[in-house]
């Protein structure tokens, strides 16, 4: 009897060590607080390139920045040093789901990057918030383009949430591998200007188009 109840709890002890996640991602390191952005950083298991996060507050609902997010033909406006966004129409049933495509502004003498993402959104009423996750894929559903490096390994994730009436938590999540032959190069540097600037632009086109309609009342 003694030995079926040892070997109960060693089999237990395997199937917890079998279920119970690894994490993906170290401790978050705090980089800098830059206006109004606070910016971090971590080191992930099996990529070289780093993990940023940035956080801000926005003066704006959460349903007005998730309009803006879900805008994809207004990215080049916003999203830093992008150069072409468009949803591409394929069926992603049942659910919230769509693909995206990037095109990046890559400085010379590097080629420029694209990138298509599996986008999904999950919504939390309850909770007041909205998260919006998105992986690159592998496969070319997109035609490569010349002169175009393309980006299969790269995850973004942003997260909503309501603070108040008027105004919304921001987080977005990035890790990118640049590819070609200089991503560790162009990686991180990439990272941590897209993640930051990203944010800053988003928070100055909600307080313009704020001001727009202040001024049309």
């Amino acid at each position: 009897m003694k030995r079926i109840v040892k070997l109960i709890r060693a089999s237990l002890i395997i199937l917890l060590a079998i279920s119970t996640p690894v994490a993906a991602g170290g401790d978050w390191k705090f980089i800098a607080n830059e206006e109004g952005v606070t910016l971090y950083s971590r080191k992930v298991g099996g990529h070289s390139e780093l993990e940023f996060k940035g956080i801000c507050l926005i003066a704006q609902p959460l349903e007005v920045i998730g309009n803006m997010l879900s805008d994809i033909a207004s990215y080049p406006k916003w999203f830093f040093k992008c150069i072409e966004s468009k949803r591409i129409p394929m069926d992603l049933s049942p659910g919230r789901g769509y693909y995206l495509y990037i095109a990046i502004d890559t400085p010379w003498p590097f080629k420029n990057r694209d990138v298509v993402y599996k986008t999904n959104v999950s919504i939390d009423y309850d909770s007041g918030k909205v998260i919006i996750k998105s992986t690159a894929l592998t496969e070319p559903i997109v035609p490569l383009r010349s002169g175009y490096v393309r980006i299969t390994d790269s995850q973004h994730r942003w997260i909503l949430e309501k603070v108040s009436s008027e105004q919304t938590r921001v987080t977005f999540i990035n890790r990118t591998n640049a590819a070609g032959p200089f991503a560790n190069y162009i990686s991180n540097p990439g990272l941590r200007s897209t993640t930051f600037y990203s944010l800053k632009n988003l928070q100055t086109r909600t307080r313009a188009s704020n001001n727009g309609n202040e001024r049309k009342k």
